[in-house]
């Protein structure tokens, strides 16, 4: 009796499930950035370091800036006396001539772009948060010079993480998204399962594998490696 009992079990879990597929992974951030400015200086302000949690857009670094604003600063100034100018005649009708009136037109517009010209500059200076997360490394320190678009600043990564696994492309017909991946981390012996949530759609031309996705749990951290078998249907 019990024998046909373990039998039927078999028989039923060999319907459930395919065939078992070695998987190795790695855990990473959703979003993983190395920071960089579009704009050459000396940093004068930091504002996070190493494991600071930010937000999106929050500020994390200044480059000497002080000229750019004095610069954007006088623009402004001049630009809305521009713009006052124009909307007083404006609204006077016959009081000076159509082309007085467009010179003033002009010139407000001109400085109006003049201005926006100089605040992008003063914002390039300025690093903020591209999206939420933890600020993973830090390499550059207060006085020191950065390059545009050149230099790392910091490497942030989302608070979101996700499990990367590697099969091999023989079975790219067989697993599919909502598989099971039952996995252990390197060096436990623990195993956990989650569901494959995308595979991606090339082979690797190196290692000959193919790679898919499952959500990690939030207290995984990117780097972590492990393996296990993925439970085809």
């Amino acid at each position: 009796m019990k024998m046909k009992f373990l039998l039927a079990t078999l028989l039923s879990a060999s319907l459930l499930w395919g065939e078992d597929v070695y998987a190795i992974f790695n855990v990473e951030a959703v979003q993983d950035s190395n920071l960089t400015l579009d704009s050459s200086g000396i940093v004068s302000e930091m504002l996070v370091d190493v494991d600071s949690v930010v937000k999106k857009g929050d500020k994390l670094l200044s480059l000497s800036n002080k000229d750019k604003k004095a610069q954007a600063d006088s623009i402004y100034q001049q630009y809305v006396f521009a713009k006052k100018q124009y909307e007083r005649y404006s609204k006077t009708g016959g009081a000076i001539d159509k082309n007085t009136l467009d010179k003033y037109f002009s010139d407000y517009k001109k400085l109006e772009a003049d201005y926006n010209y100089y605040v992008s500059l003063l914002d390039k200076s300025i690093l903020k948060a591209p999206f939420d997360g933890v600020i993973a490394s830090k390499n550059i320190n207060l006085g020191d010079g950065v390059m545009a678009n050149s230099t790392t600043l910091f490497r942030l990564v989302s608070h979101q993480k996700k499990i990367v696994l590697e099969f091999d492309s023989k079975y790219i017909d067989k697993v599919k998204v909502g598989d099971e991946y039952v996995y252990a981390i390197d060096g436990s012996g623990e195993q956990k399962v989650v569901k494959i949530t995308k595979i991606y759609p090339t082979v690797d031309d190196t290692t000959r594998k193919v790679s898919a996705e499952a959500i990690a749990a939030d207290d995984m951290v990117p780097g972590i490696f492990g393996d296990g078998y993925i439970r085809t249907k």
